[in-house]
């Protein structure tokens, strides 16, 4: 089986949490178990993989006999654990230049870390001019080369000479002919000392941490002359959903501290900028240093600007306390927040505005037009829309609410759950199948092979059973709807109930929506599936409402697809408001009709150069066109351009309605 690393990250991902989710202590014991057979295979003939952990090779067809990866570098623990669990991970090399295969590990027992194996038959590889630690250009020859670049002789003459092939590429080559590649030439950093800095080395260095999602070193212009060494960092803000942004940004920051005591001071990041947006990256998905580096020094510049004092005028409380605001929800100190900063510059997102109306209310404020927040664009266009509230008289005349004492869970026997499981599953096949006449179309829409979101349209308290029979058994087991927190798991027998019997995991309506995302975020990282209401909600009349941006948020951020679903005849079968099912219930038509895989590259092309906020809207509203045509029998195509033009027309109307506020 042949793969980018991204899908052996997956693999493993998936792997580590179904180990996880049989307890602790089994995923710690087959985490020693793993280490120890990668230790017997790369020192004796034998591989105690395939028996040991016999169910994981069964659920890879039990006939697996390599994986191979290429595209970009594999993770090292990633490689390592495959290799434990007793599967052979090949690592491989090329270029579209080279057709595209260079070389590729050979298979054996031992582990071949970080190498890319020796040449293909017929292919040559060597260094070009290595330095004292054999480091040097990787060139190749050999009758899978281009002949060149199609009209494109100077481009040609540059990485050709002699029908040897510049990769580009830094490596060195072992005694046994295994190249090992240490990164771009084009990305070595040179320090005002002369050595040279690979960045791969340095984020394989600072990049083990869980707390670090992604990160880009690259090298920054500096005074003394040379470069210095710079990290764009990402952080992993789902590792632990307990802890605030600011918290998780000092755990960053603590971890590259003690990395960098412990290596060469040469070696050390010298500049360290984090930021919540993805990375930059090709569509093979190697990020692009250039634009990292325009983002880093974009960030030192603003540094710069941001050590000048921001003057604040003596008896003008009310803007130090809406920068003060500002910086909490942005996780910035107060200094790094001047008054005509854009809110767009400090990271501003759509969910951040939900949160900014949040914390304005918990600071005593209200915002004066909440539909028109996110026109606000600078920190002093902020204060104007919101109001200062005397919170100590609105505090004092309101009754003291008591605190709700926890109630005592009811914990489940196991054997009873497992009995209840089976019962319940076996009331939803006699419902879909016996009660109602139900007709599932499309089930050849369901992806097999990736996680995604599921976006149907909502009436019933029976559409997730629903969704889920469209889904298939085997997806379906692998679905999570999330549900909410305030109305299913509200006492501790409903608690009792959906934490043993269902599938379902609570999420917020109310309070922090960005802790709920975190929560739907996890899950999409364990690699399940997240079925999503996106009208938020069952609709009583029975219409489809319009889709929040939510799934937007998560398709983009997760970088995952959409699959939209179509239900209906469940309205009339069981209304909301509905108990028990009613004896004209019996027999009633339902149906669900599954559309097209919207996969994510679609949606990231589709909102490409779009503002986030309006990406968000734009994909639920493509979600949304995709269930009407469903609903309505027709292929009408989604009109970007038109939707957008209707968005603006709708707030120029809503603004010159919208009453002249009085500084």
């Amino acid at each position: 089986m042949v793969g980018v690393p991204a899908l052996w990250e997956m693999l493993h991902r998936r792997i580590k949490t179904r180990l996880r989710e049989r307890g602790d202590w089994i995923a710690d014991l087959a985490d020693n178990v793993i280490e120890f057979n990668a230790w017997i295979r790369d020192n004796t003939p034998f591989n105690l993989g395939p028996i040991v952990f016999f169910p994981i090779h069964q659920g890879m067809g039990g006939k697996m006999r390599y994986l191979i990866s290429g595209g970009s570098a594999l993770s090292e623990k990633v490689q390592k654990d495959l290799h434990g669990l007793g599967f052979t991970v090949l690592e491989g090399y090329g270029l579209t230049e080279s057709s595209p295969v260079l070389t590729v590990a050979r298979p054996g027992n031992k582990l071949l870390r970080g190498s890319v194996g020796k040449p293909l038959p017929g292919v040559e590889v060597r260094i070009n001019l290595p330095d004292e630690n054999g480091v040097g250009e990787v060139l190749a020859r050999g009758q899978n080369i281009m002949v060149g670049y199609y009209n494109n002789e100077e481009a040609t003459e540059a990485v050709l000479q002699d029908r040897w092939l510049k990769t580009g590429d830094l490596g060195k080559i072992d005694e046994d002919g295994n190249l090992f590649i240490v990164g771009r030439s084009k990305d070595v950093i040179i320090d005002s000392n002369g050595k040279n800095i690979y960045p791969d080395e340095i984020e394989d260095l600072y990049g083990k941490s869980p707390f670090v999602k992604e990160m880009s070193v690259v090298g920054l212009v500096d005074d003394d002359g040379g470069e210095k060494i710079a990290a764009l960092v990402v952080p992993d803000y789902e590792h632990d959903i307990a802890l605030a942004r600011a918290e998780v940004n000092k755990q960053v920051e603590l971890h590259f501290r003690e990395v960098s005591a412990g290596i060469p001071f040469f070696k050390r990041v010298k500049v360290l900028h984090i930021t919540p947006f993805e990375l930059p990256r090709t569509a093979t998905r190697k990020v692009k240093r250039p634009e990292v580096v325009e983002m880093l020094q974009a960030l030192e510049d603003r540094d710069k600007r941001k050590t000048k004092t921001v003057v604040e005028s003596k008896g003008d409380d009310n803007l130090l306390w809406i920068r003060k605001v500002v910086a909490s929800v942005s996780n910035r100190p107060l200094s790094d927040i001047a008054v005509e900063d854009k809110l767009a510059d400090l990271g501003f997102d759509s969910l951040m505005f939900v949160e900014l109306q949040s914390a304005v209310e918990d600071a005593g404020g209200k915002i004066i037009s909440p539909d028109t927040l996110n026109e606000v664009q600078t920190v002093r266009e902020l204060l104007t829309a919101v109001q200062r509230v005397d919170k100590s008289k609105k505090l004092a005349d309101e009754p003291k609410v008591e605190e709700k004492k926890d109630e005592e869970e009811i914990v489940i026997p196991s054997i009873i759950r497992r009995v209840g499981n089976s019962l319940v599953d076996f009331a939803q096949d006699r419902l879909y199948e016996g009660v109602l006449d139900t007709k599932i179309e499309g089930e050849s829409n369901v992806p097999q092979h990736v996680n995604f979101i599921v976006a149907p349209n909502h009436t019933s308290h029976i559409d997730t059973g629903l969704v889920k029979k469209a889904l298939g058994k085997d997806i379906a087991e692998q679905t999570v709807a999330v549900a909410a927190a305030d109305y299913w798991f509200d006492t501790k027998y409903k608690r009792a109930y959906m934490n043993n019997f269902t599938t379902l995991v609570p999420i917020e309506r109310m309070g922090s929506l960005r802790q709920s995302l975190r929560h739907v975020t996890r899950i999409l990282n364990e690699g399940y599936n997240a079925l999503i209401f996106p009208e938020g909600g069952r609709q009583v009349s029975g219409e489809i409402a319009e889709f929040k941006p939510i799934i937007g948020y998560l398709a983009l951020n997760q970088k995952i697809g959409i699959l939209p679903i179509y239900i209906w005849g469940t309205f009339d079968a069981f209304p909301k408001g509905t108990i028990i099912p009613k004896g004209s219930s019996i027999g009633a038509k339902i149906g669900a009709k599954v559309g097209k895989f919207l996969e994510y590259d679609e949606l990231k092309l589709m909102t490409d150069g779009v503002p986030n906020t309006e990406a968000y809207r734009l994909v639920a509203a493509r979600v949304q066109h995709e269930i009407e045509n469903m609903r309505d029998g027709k292929r009408d195509k989604f009109d970007v351009a038109a939707v957008r033009k209707q968005w603006k027309a709708e707030r120029r109307k809503t603004r010159k309605q919208e009453p002249v506020i009085d500084e």
